[in-house]
């Protein structure tokens, strides 16, 4: 059994895919199983998501795994997203795919109008062309006539063919008439053979419109029973300069209900949006289990030592998909290559590859190096930005963006991923334009080296007579491939790839890998097979086994016998993650001599800035490295921004893969020695002197065992998460609708799946969630928000960040429950060096939102320029500590900070600084007497308990001042203390009602996050005086919907640390009300229902569920009653939102430990 991985381990070996190296070697592990099916389709193009739905409509459970963040790679990826001549979408799955766009009354979709081409006998004007094959006059676009007009600059004649002859009512012009662009006139004339032609019809236009942008509509009737060829002659008015004519509608006889014999409904081609949409729809409606962001890593075998499924790595680490079929889908046959069969010899040598560009002019780098460079009709018009939110720095509405396909010659010396990641690059290198506006995530190339395959087809002829013989690898039973290393000719295999052929063709591999799932017998022990004489290498693999989603794993595949991991590459420092923070890290580390790889799974650089589409500086620190980045401009387009990234990574000659995960860490004696990544062409070691963790999320020290803070069964509050949608033009869009968990591949793909019902009329979605706040590691030092609101400074500051308080939802410190966060005044944040240094760990350092702060400091320290800094920093420590044997904490941080000082990353200060806690009695007890004044100094006091709580005592006891008194007995309360319990009561007591609240908030929210009255029933809670219960549940009774959400936050609090039992029926109660409870999401269909809103800044939904689940986790911890609690928390627990489901888990798991 473990032959076939022994012969994989030597075919990587012969190809050039393994270095050699010291040996990696993964121990025994079990990976959790996420699904067991019949059919496991391995990829997400349009063919792989055909043989889903074929095999589940023929009986069979299938599972597909998607290496994208979307489907449809084979269109999507590489923007080859157009029909090639006598190409026609002819199943519901394709001429969905190619429906016209929403609310473009075209003749596709309009049983009114007839059908036409055109020409004129004059050129249009370059000002406002009509397309190289005229189509704009019948494209349903006629409101505007800056952005949806055609200019001619004389008298012009339009001729149309109707395509057959047939009854014609009347053809209508649109035309607009203003200023210099005036029509006097419009005749028609038609025949029936454009020989003989019907008298002249004329219709005079109006006198011009006051109105730039009104459009007017000239009707002519026609009468004729067989007409095809109708000839306008369009007169300009006496002293005008020019005509704008909108479209022409040639009209159907009235009541004519049977469709005339013209060209099929569906568009030329389509957008990534209506694509994507699509193949979602088709695998929904199919039943068809699904997955986003999942490379396959491994294959796994049964007892009789034949594939029986796959494992996949993503975000959430390693799982194994069962299955009795396979299907190869991906884009090199991976999975034949790690099932150990045969292909035919990669040749060295010149490659074909094809890149996409969408906007901007032919680069001039590509056609200058020999490229072939077509233009592809008609063009993308581009559309206004979203209107919430939203702003454009290129502007895009009614732009036209030409398409263009280039033809690329690369030299591969072999077949290794770091030779198609530079090929990759070398073809962004020539193709990269000023101006673009989408760009092939992926290059379409033909593979050179087809499977061995038992029956090799010869030629091709059409989809439904290809042998599917030639899809099965020669000696591996049950794995189908489908993709372009098909034993088919080379040229066979360009056109299989074709979507539509495509998409045939997996319709049949779909039904066979059905019937021969059928066929077979139950799978049998399916393990992950070790390696035969795996060495007892010290360098041992650590990952992450928790299944999809994390803690609820319940099966297992065992790997019982070491497994030799391979090496695919050996640096001085390796950066997992090229966003924000990541690719000024490459930069940094490069420019300081190292070795360096970026390793990205995205296709492009910059993470939220670019990717994400916040296409601009909203607070942060602007000096140092940050005001190098494009010239320190503050307001930028993403495809420009992402291409600075990538050439300054380039100049500083560090190596980047895109479409890559960084799934584990490599350790030896405790000390990170590199990072696993799975690569598209499958997983292996990346050895590192010292790794640094872009992830984000600390994905990689996670792994590695370093301590993490993430959401557990304390109180649930995440900063608000936005995915955007992307509009041609548009630069700049912001979002926050929901709360995503990163490491939580469900939660991740049900965002994607709703979000494209939220914009359906945008171009596309984006492909990098805006998370604002997400995993952090518990590092050397935990920055909170004491340290930032008292400027505390560090001997080992290494970057400023300067931001107000944008907290994107509510905060959780007790000190927000007294102090008032600074809404427009900017915080000023040193960040020390050791909140990037994982505890128990060396030769790691982790940026990004992952540094070791607490949740509530967060906000003051994720700013754009401010994470670029820090990454920058990061990057010259990693250089330095890679010199060092890879000992982080070796290094001597005074020449980096000399560095960073003349840089004007930090200020010259921090050469001298030292820590400035604990604070001076002094300080202490002026922060006590500037308490009074509306809680100021709170910080202090929190942070000095010891030397505060006497002195605030003191002054409770001495105040005779009501409003001093209630605000030194807050204060005492929530530092724990009851001296002032008795004046708290009276205050709540005193309320006959509720004071203003606060409505849940994600954008725009600043300031407090709940009432005073809110924070004195919380501060009851936390003293555990049973006095204050009866007094919560008269607050109780009054809660109702539309109440502000700090209340019900306020009471679940307060009731559930006092956890008294006499709270468990009023709070059960509570939950009966009219809309109180009943938000959870348990599908996908309820996530479409909920998620998909217009509302790109929705606040509801997710207040919905935060209070149900708040008010069910009080009435859990108050003991409960008939398990009303315990019912809701089993709901969330399975909720598609993990941080939804994850606290619920821990809540549930808290409790039954006790």
């Amino acid at each position: 059994m473990r032959r076939t991985l022994v012969s994989w381990m030597v075919v990587l070996v012969l190809a050039g895919l393994v270095l050699a190296a010291p040996a990696v070697v993964e121990g025994p592990r079990k990976i959790p199983v996420a699904a067991e099916v019949d059919v496991v389709v391995v990829g997400g193009s349009t063919g792989a998501v055909a043989a889903a739905v074929a095999a589940a409509k023929s009986g069979a459970t299938v599972f597909l795994a998607a290496p994208y963040n979307y489907l449809g790679e084979d269109m999507t990826a590489t923007l080859q997203l157009w029909l090639e001549e006598g190409e026609t979408p002819a199943t519901p799955l394709a001429q969905k795919m190619f429906a016209p766009p929403a609310g473009q009354p075209t003749a596709a979709n309009r049983e009114d109008l007839i059908p036409f081409s055109y020409s004129s006998d004059v050129p249009s004007s370059s000002k406002h062309a009509d397309t190289k094959t005229p189509s704009k006059l019948f494209d349903g676009l006629a409101s505007n006539a800056a952005q949806q007009s055609v200019q001619y600059d004389s008298d012009v004649t339009i001729s149309l063919d109707l395509k057959a002859p047939q009854k014609v009512d009347a053809v209508a012009v649109v035309l607009y008439n203003a200023r210099d662009y005036q029509v006097e006139s419009v005749t028609v004339q038609t025949s029936a053979d454009n020989k003989a032609w019907s008298e002249p019809a004329t219709a005079k236009a109006d006198a011009a419109m006051s109105d730039d942008m009104a459009s007017q509509t000239l009707r002519l009737p026609v009468k004729g029973e067989a007409i095809r060829y109708v000839r306008l002659a369009v007169k300009r008015r006496d002293g005008s300069i020019r005509i704008l004519l909108g479209e022409i509608e040639v009209y159907k006889p009235s009541g004519e209900k049977k469709p005339a014999p013209v060209e099929p409904a569906y568009a030329l081609r389509a957008t990534p949006m209506s694509i994507k949409r699509a193949l979602d729809d088709a695998l929904l409606e199919a039943k068809v289990s699904f997955l986003y962001g999942c490379l396959v890593s491994d294959v796994l075998r049964d007892a009789d030592g034949k594939v029986c499924g796959i494992v996949m790595a993503n975000r959430a680490g390693r799982q194994a998909i069962v299955a009795k079929t396979v299907i190869d889908a991906t884009e090199r046959s991976t999975v034949a290559r790690l099932a150990g069969a045969q292909f035919r010899p990669f040749t060295p040598g010149e490659l074909t590859f094809k890149r996409v560009v969408i906007g901007g002019e032919a680069a001039q780098a590509a056609l200058d190096a020999g490229a072939k460079v077509r233009e592809i009709e008609p063009p993308f018009s581009g559309s206004s930005a979203p209107r919430k939110r939203a702003a454009s720095v290129a502007g895009g509405a009614g732009k036209s963006y030409p398409v263009r396909e280039y033809t690329i010659r690369i030299k591969m010396d072999d077949a290794t991923c770091a030779s198609w990641a530079k090929a990759d690059q070398i073809a962004r290198d020539l193709t990269y334009v000023e101006g673009q506006q989408f760009t092939s995530d992926t290059t379409l190339c033909v593979p050179p080296d087809a499977v061995k395959s038992a029956r090799p087809a010869n030629a091709w002829t059409s989809p439904d007579a290809l042998d599917l013989g030639a899809l099965q690898p020669a000696g591996v039973e049950r794995v189908w491939v489908l993709n372009g290393c098909a034993d088919v000719p080379r040229d066979a295999a360009a056109r299989l790839l074709r979507p539509l052929a495509l998409m045939d063709v997996g319709t049949r591999v779909g039904q066979a890998a059905a019937e021969q799932a059928k066929a077979a017998g139950a799978v049998k022990s399916a393990i992950l097979p070790g390696t035969d004489n795996a060495p007892a290498g010290s360098l041992q693999v650590r990952e992450i086994l928790e299944g999809v989603r994390p803690g609820q794993a319940s099966r297992y595949v065992s790997q019982s016998e070491p497994r030799t991991l391979p090496v695919l590459g050996e640096y001085d420092v390796v950066v997992i993650g090229g966003g924000t923070s990541g690719a000024p890290a490459g930069i940094s580390a490069g420019r300081q001599g190292a070795k360096v790889l970026v390793v990205e799974f995205q296709h492009g650089l910059g993470g939220v800035g670019t990717l994400g589409t916040i296409a601009s500086y909203y607070h942060g620190y602007r000096g140092g490295f940050t005001a190098e980045v494009e010239g320190g401009s503050a307001r930028w387009a993403p495809e420009a921004r992402m291409e600075w990234w990538r050439k300054a990574l380039r100049v500083a000659g560090a190596d980047i893969w895109f479409g890559s995960i960084g799934c584990g860490a490599i350790l030896q004696d405790g000390q990170i020695r590199g990072a696993v990544v799975a690569t598209p062409h499958g997983r292996g070691a990346v050895l590192a002197k010292v790794v640094i963790d872009a992830t984000g999320n600390a994905d990689i020290a996670a792994a590695a065992g370093a301590p993490c803070v993430y959401t557990d069964d304390s109180e649930l509050a995440k900063q608000g998460t936005g995915l955007a949608p992307r509009t041609l033009g548009a630069t700049y869009t912001n979002t926050d609708f929901t709360i995503v968990d990163e490491t939580d591949i469900l939660d991740v793909w049900q965002t994607f799946v709703y979000a494209k019902y939220k914009y359906p009329k945008a171009f596309d979605v984006a492909k990098f969630i805006d998370t604002r706040e997400r995993r952090t590691i518990l590092g050397e030092f935990w920055l909170t928000i004491y340290d930032q609101l008292t400027n505390r400074t560090y001997p080992d500051t290494i970057g400023i960040c300067k931001t107000n308080f944008d907290t994107h939802g509510y905060t959780v410190d007790p000190l927000f429950e007294l102090y008032t966060p600074p809404s427009s005044r900017s915080v000023v944040t040193n960040m020390p060096y050791r909140c990037l240094l994982p505890k128990g760990l060396e030769g790691i350092l982790v940026v990004g939102l992952g540094v070791s702060a607490h949740r509530d400091a967060i906000p003051l320290v994720r700013m754009q320029p401010d994470v670029q800094n820090v990454g920058y920093a990061a990057g010259w420590a990693a250089a330095a500590a890679s010199r060092l044997g890879g000992k982080t904490r070796a290094v001597d941080l005074k020449p980096m900070q000399k560095h960073l000082v003349e840089l004007g990353c930090v200020s010259e200060s921090v050469l001298s600084d030292k820590d400035s806690f604990p604070l001076s009695d002094e300080q202490v007890q002026k922060a006590v007497e500037s308490a009074r004044k509306g809680y100021e100094g709170a910080a202090v006091l929190l942070s000095h308990r010891d030397q505060s709580l006497p002195l605030v005592r003191k002054a409770y006891e001495q105040t005779t001042d009501d409003k001093e008194k209630l605000i030194y007995a807050h204060i005492l309360a929530v530092m724990g203390d009851a001296t002032g319990a008795q004046t708290l009561l009276h205050a709540v007591e005193s309320s006959p009602g509720f004071d203003k609240g606060w409505h849940y908030t994600g954008m725009g929210q600043f300031g407090r996050s709940m009432s005073y009255l809110d924070a004195y029933m919380v501060a009851l809670g936390r003293l555990g005086d049973r006095r204050a219960v009866p007094v919560l549940l008269d607050k109780l009774k009054l809660l109702k919907d539309g109440d502000e959400f700090s209340h019900a936050r306020a009471l679940a609090l307060g009731l559930e640390m006092l956890g008294d039992s006499r709270a468990a029926g009023p709070l059960a109660e509570a939950l009966t009300r009219p809309n109180i409870g009943g938000h959870v999401i348990a599908d996908i269909e309820e996530a479409i229902r909920r998620g998909g809103i217009s509302n790109p800044n929705d606040n509801t939904v997710r207040a919905q569920a935060l209070r149900e689940l708040m008010l069910g986790r009080a009435l859990f911890r108050c003991g409960d009653k008939d398990g009303i609690g315990r019912a809701i928390l089993e709901k969330y627990s399975k909720d598609l939102r993990g941080h939804l489901a994850r606290h619920a888990a821990a809540v549930l798991k808290e409790k039954d430990k006790k």
